[in-house]
């Protein structure tokens, strides 16, 4: 009696799952394609809104249209928390960027949001999941920009699972390989929302200011063929990034955020020691 029981109960445990199953399978396709159809355009709208009701101070960020077409190019890197700006921002600056995006179904959100302000997008970026990865993207981007004037890529270098303010070297490696100048950009706001994120991602808010702030062209040294002289641009790069945004948090009237400091001198050796 107690077996019959056991596999009674069993037996409807999977009935329930399977019922469970179907009405999951049944209902995500058509949330899915209602979620890409609908946010890419709500965040048009937002983001006009944004813009259309805050103070916006482009500094120097004009400036980059001047590298772009000196050196036929340049590689843009960013920190991930101001990536929700990146679209709507830098079309706002008459720029049409290129960027990378995950694949998946979140990439394709942001791929919708990017396309509808003017960049080309890459699909494959950095994702920790390899369904969301694609072997071989960096190689395109290097070709693409080799053979097409005036691209300016846009890359979070800390991205896309962090850890936060540290810089991964893939911006720099196209560069190199294009023999194009590297440019830091920042765009920040004094007023945000801050999602539970790992790099705490912003959204702005509207009736803002909203300041941009651009370093570089920094061009990569002959020695950074080798991993050491590699780690020692990366290291001066991450440091001047890391610089711009502080200083961005501290004119904007906003405490720094407790990891947004420069790496130890034990990180600084362990990076810059000879590979075995």
């Amino acid at each position: 009696c107690r077996r019959r029981g056991r596999r009674r109960r069993r037996g409807r445990l999977r009935r329930l799952r399977r019922v469970r199953r179907s009405l999951r399978n049944a209902l995500v396709r058509p949330l899915t394609a209602l979620a890409l159809a609908a946010v890419p355009r709500l965040y048009m709208v937002y983001m006009k809104l944004v813009y259309a009701t805050s103070r916006v101070e482009p500094g120097d960020f004009p400036h980059l249209h001047e590298i772009i077409r000196e050196y036929d190019g340049a590689v843009g890197l960013l920190w991930h928390e101001e990536v929700f700006t990146v679209a709507y921002g830098y079309h706002h600056l008459e720029f049409r960027p290129h960027t990378l995006a995950s694949l998946g179904t979140v990439g394709e959100m942001i791929t919708r949001m990017l396309l509808r302000c003017g960049f080309v997008v890459f699909r494959g970026g950095s994702s920790s999941k390899a369904s969301r990865r694609r072997t071989g993207v960096v190689k395109d981007m290097i070709e693409h920009m080799k053979t097409h004037r005036e691209v300016i890529y846009g890359i979070t270098v800390d991205g896309s699972q962090g850890p936060a303010y540290r810089m991964k070297n893939g911006g720099i490696l196209i560069a190199q390989a294009c023999d194009r100048p590297v440019i830091l950009a920042r765009t920040w706001y004094r007023r945000a929302i801050r999602v539970k994120t790992w790099d705490r991602t912003a959204i702005p808010l509207p009736w803002n200011e909203i300041r941009y702030y651009l370093a570089g062209p920094y061009f990569v040294p002959e020695d950074a063929h080798t991993q050491e002289g590699l780690q020692r641009f990366l290291l001066r790069l991450e440091d001047d990034l890391i610089d711009l945004a502080a200083r961005s948090y501290r004119e904007l009237g906003q405490p720094l955020p407790s990891n947004l400091v420069k790496r130890s001198a034990a990180e600084r050796e362990a990076l810059l020691a000879p590979a075995d």
